[in-house]
């Protein structure tokens, strides 16, 4: 057979076409089905304790959210694989089916209208503050004056709560949460605002500063994002894990755990079951 010029450059662009065309299990499969075929779930990680936790040494992640994803995709049949982001980047990464979920992700109005939530909180935590150890400061007005610099991470809940909150005091923003600690131990920030138990773990390592939970205290439920998808099949069965996760006191149990292993007391601390506050 005979191919000319124009044919062979035809023939070109429809291989052309068919090797850039995106595989044909991410187009027509749910995010369940996906799960489920490749035996993976991809969860998002960041450096934020005690939720995520990556070794400098062995690279290992650890950490609450790194428990609860095995879980998770051992009750799917699958491995669990951790994928790094930023709390900023994390919804952009669900869309680009770069992750399959963000545990630990609270479910602002903004980030809903770009990803799902479940119905069913994963668990409750308060927001707290690294103050210095002699600060009177307990409650948010004490700390919203002027001449005060408060510390967030970017792109959190957080930011946005504290963004509305304070009006005299400065804020400075952190790509992640040892950033902010890191700033605070430079005296560059008086005050860090995260959850209470991120503050725990970081106050165990650092030995600097206390932690308060100013007034009034604001307990925040937090969840998971997925992608927005028609099937909600993936949504639904996170709903389901989550509400029998949080009725049995797992949270809790992964979050005493993990202090335990850092070598911090969790007797009297709160903990993530809000009606144990």
């Amino acid at each position: 057979m005979v191919i000319d010029r124009r044919k062979f450059l035809a023939l070109a662009t429809i291989a052309a076409a068919n090797v850039n065309a995106p595989p044909l299990l991410a187009q027509d499969l749910s995010t369940l089905d996906q799960i489920k075929a490749k035996k993976q779930l991809r969860i998002g990680v960041t450096s934020a304790e005690p939720w995520f936790f990556k070794d400098p040494l062995s690279e290992k992640w650890t950490g609450v959210g790194i428990t609860m994803g095995e879980r998770l995709a051992a009750a799917l049949g699958a491995e669990m694989v951790p994928v790094e982001t930023t709390w900023a980047n994390a919804v952009a990464a669900l869309q680009a089916n770069q992750i399959d979920l963000m545990l630990v992700l609270d479910p602002t109005e903004e980030r809903r209208k770009a990803v799902d939530f479940p119905e069913a909180p994963l668990f409750y935590y308060a927001m707290g503050a690294l103050v210095p150890e002699q600060s009177p400061w307990q409650s948010w007005e004490a700390i919203d004056k002027s001449g005060v610099r408060v510390g967030v991470t970017l792109g959190t809940s957080l930011d946005k709560n504290v963004t509305a909150m304070i009006k005299n005091a400065a804020i400075s923003r952190f790509s992640n949460n040892d950033e902010a600690i890191a700033a605070f131990a430079a005296k560059r920030v008086d005050v860090v605002v995260q959850f209470h138990p991120a503050l725990v773990v970081q106050y165990a390592r650092l030995k600097l500063g206390k932690v308060v939970l100013p007034q009034p205290v604001i307990p925040v439920a937090t969840s998971a994002g997925l992608r927005k998808e028609q099937n909600t099949a993936f949504r639904d069965w996170v709903n389901t894990q989550f509400l029998e996760l949080y009725k049995a006191g797992v949270p809790n149990q992964l979050f005493r755990t993990y202090l335990q292993s850092k070598g911090v007391d969790p007797s009297g601390l709160p903990g993530l079951i809000a009606e144990s506050w």
